[in-house]
């Protein structure tokens, strides 16, 4: 049975572009056009990878991604944010609350398919949290590189 993915993101056109890539790499697909019902969906069939959005209607990414993390049946599942929100405030964000991987928009979905694949089927979960810790030291070393002058986010 191939691995399950679950996109929840409110462009629709979004939701394709990487539903059709994912199906064409081998995994099984389900959408949610908001963060409700993402949520649902993430607790209903407790997917193997979830990929969120932050800018949606009903519930926003990061409350989905906080409420996956407290969540016993999705704690465990990796989650890659795929989101405009690229400052580097938002990405340390997404990783300080538990996403094992930050995509920005516009993306190339052969990438995105890549880290699903390195994450579901190369790393273990020891593995990804180690990844995202490394990930979050990295951005919290940029953010204090910035000089004093530039925006931090919002």
């Amino acid at each position: 049975m191939p691995e399950t993915i679950l996109v929840v993101d409110d462009d629709v056109d979004i939701c394709e572009i990487v539903q059709v890539n994912l199906e064409g790499a081998g995994y099984q697909v389900l959408r949610a056009t908001d963060g409700a019902k993402g949520l649902v969906a993430a607790r209903t069939h407790v997917p193997d990878l979830i990929i969120l959005d932050v800018l949606m209607p009903e519930l926003d990414g990061w409350e989905v991604l906080t409420q996956l993390i407290r969540d016993p049946r999705t704690a465990d599942r990796p989650v890659i944010m795929l989101t405009c929100r690229g400052d580097d405030q938002d990405v340390l964000r997404g990783l300080e609350l538990g996403a094992v991987e930050y995509v920005t928009k516009p993306f190339y979905p052969e990438d995105l398919v890549a880290s699903v694949r390195l994450l579901l089927d190369v790393c273990d979960p020891a593995m990804r949290e180690a990844r995202r810790k490394q990930l979050i030291r990295g951005r919290q070393q940029t953010i204090r590189n910035l000089p004093a002058t530039m925006p931090r986010g919002t």
